[in-house]
């Protein structure tokens, strides 16, 4: 195995930072070999090929192609997030109207909401009634009671 690929891409080949650092150092060696070869109308032999991987190899050089390939990988995240941007958006609508007719299935029909206005009513209706015939038997007059009229104190002496 290529001593660079393990250094960049590591063992297990899963790492994509990894594995596209490896290949910008390929790029680098290509154009490494072209410029090479133009400048001395040579192809770079096995010993400059060699000597051109060790330079590369320190932890410097590995260092700047994962950050090149962090770069790149943000850039693609960033790219797709723009693309499929309004598709978010519009699933994100959906969502938000989909959990609202959710949320007024569950607050109730309208013949239960009315069923509960009725009893609520009846039961009001009803404590009135006790309070008005609980007044009625006990000789209470609340209004007088309440606004403290002379009358309703001269009628007890």
């Amino acid at each position: 195995m290529n001593p660079m690929f393990s250094l960049l891409a590591g063992k297990d080949n899963e790492d994509v930072e990894g594995l596209i650092a490896y290949a910008l150092y390929k790029r680098h060696k290509r154009s490494w070999a072209t410029n090479f070869e133009e400048k001395n109308k040579r192809p770079p032999n096995n010993a400059e090929k060699a000597a051109f991987a060790e330079t590369t190899s320190t932890e410097d050089s590995c260092e700047r192609y994962r950050m090149n390939a962090q770069d790149i990988l943000i850039g693609f995240a960033n790219s797709f997030v723009e693309d499929e941007r309004p598709g978010i958006e519009q699933e994100a609508i959906k969502g938000s109207v989909s959990d609202a007719v959710h949320g007024i299935k569950k607050a109730g029909s309208f013949w239960s909401l009315l069923k509960v206005g009725v009893v609520s009513t009846l039961v009001t209706s009803a404590l009135l009634a006790l309070l008005a015939f609980g007044t009625q038997v006990f000789g209470i007059d609340l209004i007088d009671a309440l606004q403290g009229t002379p009358e309703s104190k001269g009628s007890d002496s």
